[in-house]
């Protein structure tokens, strides 16, 4: 195990008499023996701004600035400085939101603070102000439930139950940066079922039922567009919850796209048309994949055969080696207009047929698609 930059930053406080210290979840992951990505650091005896200033000195490095913390962005590694929360270290510690992040390591290597539940695996609150102080420590107890399989003291869970209404506080994009980070920790699936039993799901994801598909697509780790992209195609009754999470273009459009194609690939599977499926691979090409283990986690608990689907499964990806990426793109504008055909409404009709078809090896050759075209249209 290394702690990224640890000489460095040692050499740093013994030389100038910075009264520093690493700080919750890389102190954690130093008792764990995991390894440490991101530092966080504090420091009493100066300015956190000037402590910062002086550890770019040494490690040259983007500054971000952030109300009460600066981030160090260097190539592999964030240093995260903070403000103190408190007049000590004592004080600091017991202001952070879980036992197991309400920790601290000196530069000579000893720990303050009670590491029992970082040994004991429980994610227990620090104080009863805990979640007030930020609603959000409410999804962030079952994000680290995720990434690393720990449990939730009672106490805690209680709480958070208690508590819930409460999320309704923070940004947007704050739960979903959150979110991102739960679905892609290994133990997501037990996560999703612990929010559940808490409220806190329900409230997030408002409307939405702690279904089968839902709990394997949690247990895949995936991240969250997969695990949203489920969420859609099992319950489309939750498309405004998911609308509102604030999500960017991008993701919305895959989110969507991919419950959108799951769903079609479910009707196919039942006439195994196999012109429609590589029309529909031919359409949603970077979704195939994500959309293929939703199809099959759905099939799954719909208790279909499982040699029907797994049979599927193989055909869809068969087949996606047999769809024609290039030669639809010659049906162009330009291609249209040597024939006749002028820019507009028509030119678009024409485009949006004969494309896919040709994608799908329905029209196997330009010649046939030209004929295609003049009988059709012309």
């Amino acid at each position: 195990m290394e702690i990224p930059f640890y000489s460095q930053l040692r050499a740093l406080s013994k030389q100038c008499g910075f009264q520093a210290y690493l700080v919750g979840g890389c102190v954690r992951d130093i008792l764990l023996k995991r390894d440490v990505g991101d530092v966080d650091l504090v420091c009493f005896s100066h300015d956190y701004k000037e402590y910062a200033q002086a550890v770019r000195v040494i490690l040259p490095s983007a500054w971000v600035e952030f109300k009460d913390n600066i981030r160090l962005v260097c190539p592999d590694t964030e240093l995260d400085i903070s403000k103190p929360r408190g007049e000590t270290i004592q004080e600091d510690l017991r202001m952070r939101d879980f036992t197991i992040n309400s920790l601290a390591m000196d530069f000579d290597g000893n720990i303050i603070g009670d590491s029992a539940d970082v040994f004991a695996g429980v994610i227990r609150h620090v104080a009863d102000h805990t979640f007030s102080d930020d609603p959000l420590r409410m999804l962030r107890a079952f994000r680290f439930q995720a990434q690393l399989g720990f449990g939730i003291a009672e106490e805690t869970m209680c709480k958070i139950a208690a508590e819930k209404d409460m999320i309704d506080r923070p940004a947007s994009e704050r739960i979903l940066q959150e979110l991102g980070k739960l679905f892609d920790g290994r133990y997501a699936g037990v996560a999703v079922v612990s929010m559940n039993d808490s409220g806190l799901f329900g409230k997030i994801f408002r409307g939405a039922k702690l279904s089968a598909v839902v709990v394997e697509a949690a247990k895949m780790s995936f991240g969250a567009e997969f695990f949203l992209g489920a969420l859609l195609f099992d319950q489309p009754e939750t498309e405004q919850t998911i609308k509102g999470l604030g999500l960017s273009l991008k993701s919305s459009k895959t989110i969507f796209r991919t419950a959108e194609l799951a769903a079609k690939l479910r009707e196919n599977s039942r006439t195994c048309d196999i012109f429609a499926l590589r029309k529909l691979i031919y359409e949603y090409p970077d979704e195939v994949k994500d959309s293929l283990l939703i199809f099959g986690i759905a099939s799954a608990g719909e208790c279909a055969e499982v040699w029907d689907t797994e049979s599927y499964v193989h055909r869809v990806m068969i087949e996606m080696g047999h769809v024609d990426f290039e030669t639809p793109m010659k049906i162009s504008g330009g291609f249209l207009m040597s024939m006749g055909i002028p820019a507009g409404k028509l030119m678009g009709e024409i485009i949006g047929d004969v494309r896919p078809k040709l994608a799908a090896k329905e029209i196997l050759s330009l010649e046939e698609a030209e004929k295609y075209i003049r009988e059709k249209y012309l």
